[in-house]
């Protein structure tokens, strides 16, 4: 009788650890996980803020094959629900009997005047991104004293909080120490005040309130404008003058979950409280993509388990 082929959709921390999970709950089956990036694979979960690097999955791609994990380096095209087999990049076709899809997130494309393909490369995100990481951080090291740099943050009710805070604090750390007159400003532009006073808190027990300026949506924090060369975000406040920015674009799932009709209008995976998809319950969504997810390491990782 031949194994139940159970494959895994997408690497980082959920896709990795669901498929060790998978492989020491059903030792009789066959688990394939597919990992588009090996570089993710053997990378700390600990976070690497000085590089503004998220991290990877923790687990090594030789940890993997010795628990019999069947590693394919490839990505997926397309899945075929009915015939039940994935379509690789490679041009390769694999089976599957269950399939577990971890698709991470991608930037969701916003209409602001200016901001095209070479402003996102002068202002990087670096938002899992290891070049744009080490771009930001040259950038950072080439500051003005009394240089000014801008963080955009997107509303992130619909993403990851925890992470916008810690981008936020890091970057107000690095300032007050390497750069003590110079000034951050943060715009936020959730609809409310929560991330702020977050930060607040930590700053104040850290002594990093004095060189940040927190601005929200109703402080007039939405972009409307940019010019990467100038160096100037025009908002709801006025126009700001920047040497460094950190621009981080709204998420959404990626895009192996919105080729496989897994996303709604919102751009996220709608799922069952056990994680199945509510468009295709054929399919165990897994990690950051899930609508309404607590995005953090930690959540992924539980989602992987569950």
């Amino acid at each position: 009788m031949p194994k139940d082929r159970l494959a895994v959709v997408g690497g980082g921390p959920a896709g990795a650890h669901a498929a060790l999970a998978l492989r020491a709950a059903h030792p009789k089956a066959a688990v394939i996980l597919l990992e588009r990036d090996p570089a993710r694979l053997g990378r700390s979960l600990d976070a690497a803020p000085a590089r503004f690097d998220r991290p990877g999955a923790g687990v090594s791609l030789e940890t993997l094959r010795q628990a019999g994990v069947d590693v394919v380096l490839d990505d997926v095209s397309r899945i075929d629900w009915v015939a039940a087999r994935l379509a690789l990049f490679s041009g390769r076709h694999l089976a599957f009997d269950r399939l577990f899809v971890a698709p991470g997130t991608a930037p969701r494309a916003e209409s602001i005047p200016g901001l095209d393909a070479h402003a996102r490369h002068a202002w990087p995100a670096a938002w899992g991104n290891p070049r744009e990481a080490r771009r930001l951080t040259a950038q950072l090291a080439a500051l003005p004293d009394k240089g000014h740099v801008v963080l955009r943050l997107p509303p992130m009710g619909q993403s990851h909080p925890q992470a916008a805070l810690d981008r936020a604090l890091t970057l107000a750390r690095h300032l007050a120490r390497q750069r003590p007159a110079a000034r951050l400003t943060v715009l936020d532009e959730s609809p409310d005040s929560r991330l702020a006073a977050r930060f607040a808190q930590h700053a104040a027990d850290r002594h990093l309130a004095g060189q940040t300026l927190w601005l929200t949506a109703k402080d007039g924090a939405t972009v409307r404008a940019v010019d990467a060369s100038r160096g100037w975000i025009d908002t709801d406040a006025g126009r700001l003058i920047a040497d460094v920015v950190n621009f981080i674009p709204p998420l959404e799932a990626g895009a192996i979950a919105r080729t496989a009709g897994l996303t709604d209008a919102s751009g996220w995976c709608p799922c069952t409280a056990t994680g199945h998809s509510t468009h295709r319950a054929e399919a165990l969504i897994l990690g950051d993509a899930r609508k309404g997810a607590e995005r953090t390491v930690s959540a992924a990782l539980m989602s992987a388990r569950v």
